[in-house]
């Protein structure tokens, strides 16, 4: 590889563009050995050479401005405040188990929503008791070869920004590269890559005349790569100094095919969805997948920040890459298959000291087109996962399980328990569950909204109840539209 040297003002440089007539791809390079055959087709490139101006340095944050955004993620509040709101949650979920022992009647004339409540309460609560033992990859300063992958579609705004926060995380020059895709966008994205190109001689640049989608960017990315480790970072994430080098450590271990980093809200601040979101990240982060780390089964690595061991992913990439559905190919790989596909035979772990911050939907619109692909992306996976998940550790394979079915009984159980059970009362007078059933709902949004604020001190934990409301009224029943349209390809939140 080669090292990103600084460079001077008022120059050229010479870029070297490598195109493949057959797959109608391009590779840009600048000071790196231009590859000699598109990784395709496998045919030679037709290749150009030609001096261009060197861009100015892009505006973004400063080490420090950095660092006091660091801190300021994570301000916890009190020590005697913090007493308070761990009391108070645990208050809320004693309440909740003395409620479903003293409602034990209801399993006989309700089993769907009793059981439901049952199986979906444990398997919360049992998050909160494993993921205290999660530890986090102790520091072996492991400096191993990487490459960054940037996939990117129609992000002009904050793509540059992307790619400069990488060059400046920290990692030793001499063993990074930075791969960047444009999926045949239609702004200027194309631009803003070229122009950092200028400036990183680590930098390659690979342009898709046509929008081959989010799978076929990651894979060019992938057998372009001469690395050994891989880093897939989306182009509106930001991450912080020192972040990679520590996502590297978990990877000492030969058994370990993947990690994932830690992801806040970048634009939390927004308006309530984005606070929202923000509250939803830090549960599936810090408890989920934290609680799946103990025994190594993380069973989503996200496209936001996450890395890989290179090997293991050209070890399935032609399974990954010509995935079907209902027999049919498509652009139908992601993030949580890719991971599933190494999960079975590696360990798949969390690191919540490798920080990043990643750009959320600012609209409803954007939000829902989002949640609808990852509900195809779950649907794909589950009965896959399901046939081998049993050779896997008892408590993840029992917990996968059980959890591979609730999202899709679940609009069943809330009509059942809030619509069903309330005429059967009034007609009938049999018991009433409306009430023990709320008040588990809102027992375990208050335990996980408050661990939320305990842990960060950001003070609007109380938007964790418009996510578990919007939840249970409207994307809950989005997983059967998934499932209606599972062959969907698009990105989602480019349209």
């Amino acid at each position: 590889m080669g090292t990103d040297k600084p460079v001077d003002s008022f120059k050229t440089v010479r870029i070297v563009s490598c195109y493949c007539v057959t797959c109608d791809l391009t590779v840009h390079v600048n000071g790196t050995p231009p590859p000699l055959a598109c990784p395709y087709c496998r045919k030679p490139y037709e290749q150009s050479e030609r001096d261009v101006p060197q861009a100015e340095a892009a505006a973004f944050p400063s080490l420090e401005e950095t660092r006091a955004r660091m801190a300021k993620l994570y301000r916890r509040p009190p020590k005697w405040l913090a007493m308070l709101i761990i009391s108070v949650a645990v208050l809320m979920l004693a309440t909740a188990v003395y409620m479903q022992l003293r409602s034990i009647g209801n399993y006989f004339y309700q089993p769907v929503v009793s059981i439901y409540s049952f199986v979906a309460g444990i398997f919360v609560v049992s998050r909160f008791l494993i993921a205290p033992l999660y530890i986090a990859p102790r520091n072996r300063d492991f400096n191993p070869t990487l490459s960054v992958l940037v996939p990117c579609m129609n992000e002009e705004a904050v793509i540059r920004q992307t790619i400069e926060r990488v060059f400046s995380a920290g990692y030793p020059a001499d063993k990074t590269e930075v791969i960047c895709v444009n999926d045949g966008s239609t702004d200027g994205t194309l631009e803003q890559m070229m122009e950092a190109l200028t400036l990183h001689p680590n930098l390659v640049v690979v342009d898709f005349a046509k929008n081959r989608g989010l799978c076929h960017a990651w894979a060019v990315g992938v057998l372009l790569s001469r690395a050994e480790f891989l880093v897939c970072v989306d182009s509106d994430t930001f991450i912080f100094p020192g972040s990679l080098k520590k996502l590297m450590q978990g990877f000492v271990d030969p058994t370990v095919g993947g990690i994932s980093g830690h992801c806040d809200v970048e634009n939390a601040d927004t308006n309530l969805l984005t606070r929202m979101q923000d509250v939803r990240y830090f549960f599936s982060y810090k408890v989920m997948k934290a609680a799946e780390s103990v025994t190594g089964t993380v069973s989503c690595l996200p496209g936001c920040f996450s890395a890989y061991r290179r090997v293991c992913v050209l070890h399935v990439l032609d399974e990954w890459l010509n995935a079907k559905v209902a027999g049919e190919y498509g652009n139908f790989a992601d993030d949580r298959s890719l991971t599933n596909l190494i999960l079975k035979d590696y360990k798949i772990l969390y690191d919540d000291e490798a920080l990043a911050t990643t750009i959320a939907p600012e609209s409803w619109s954007q939000y829902v087109r989002q949640q609808l692909r990852w509900n195809r992306s779950y649907l794909r996976e589950i009965v896959k996962v399901g046939r081998w998940m049993w050779r896997k550790h008892p408590v993840p394979a029992l917990s996968w399980y059980a959890m591979m079915w609730m999202p899709i009984v679940e609009p069943v159980v809330i009509t059942a328990a809030l619509i069903v059970a309330p005429l059967m009362t009034l007609l009938a007078g049999t018991g009433n569950i409306v009430w023990s059933y709320m008040l588990g709902v809102v027992a375990i949004t208050v335990v996980w909204t408050m661990h939320y604020w305990e842990r960060t001190g950001r003070r609007y934990w109380w938007t964790g109840f418009i996510y578990t409301l919007s939840y249970m009224t409207f994307f809950s029943w989005q997983i059967y539209w998934a499932l209606a349209t599972i062959s969907g390809r698009k990105w989602g939140t480019r349209g």
